[in-house]
């Protein structure tokens, strides 16, 4: 486990999720799937149990999969939470604001996401959010509360999601959406 740069609450989270982690072996939430054909694929952000183990078996957010998605929303408000930073074409790197919160998987999310990767000490640094990804990131969740609420402890600020129904949600403007991977709105 790796703390540097973490704030007290996070670093306490992540000590509760490690001492708690030997009770949830196989009781990750399943992936949301859909057979068309005989592929499954993943239709929303789901979760059971624990919100800490949620994410560790989600589908893949990048540039060219899922990329216009709440699913992709969700990920971007993680990385908003995280003060994450992406790289512009001179090299400066610029803050991943709230206004960044688009759902569209672009150059600016893939670099944040590189930049998160490597914050993390993830084994990949590619800017691809998969399951090594989500599945680090959902050490940090916490809920859910009542109503469903999920909190995200981030670096910079803690956010919230809600988890109905085992589905994730994510606000867009003063509503809640689903965390679908494929559509947005």
């Amino acid at each position: 486990m790796h703390t540097k740069g973490r704030s007290n609450r996070r670093l306490l989270t992540a000590v509760t999720v490690t001492a708690t982690a030997g009770l949830a072996l196989g009781t990750s939430g399943p992936l949301a799937a859909a057979t068309s054909g005989s592929a499954a694929s993943p239709q929303v952000i789901d979760g059971t149990g624990g919100a800490y183990n949620d994410w560790g078996d989600e589908g893949t957010l990048s540039v060219s999969r899922h990329t216009n998605s709440n699913a992709t929303r969700l990920w971007q408000t993680v990385l908003y939470a995280d003060g994450a930073r992406w790289r512009d074409g001179n090299g400066v790197n610029r803050p991943f604001t709230k206004y960044d919160i688009d759902g569209s998987f672009g150059w600016k999310t893939k670099s944040a996401t590189k930049w998160w990767q490597a914050r993390e000490e993830l084994e990949d640094v590619d800017g691809i959010v998969g399951k090594e990804t989500f599945g680090h990131a959902d050490d940090f969740l916490d809920g859910p509360y009542r109503g469903g609420q999920v909190t995200y402890s981030g670096y910079q600020r803690d956010v919230t999601f809600k988890r109905l129904s085992g589905k994730y949600y994510v606000k867009i403007g003063t509503q809640w959406k689903v965390a679908a991977y494929n559509w947005r709105g």
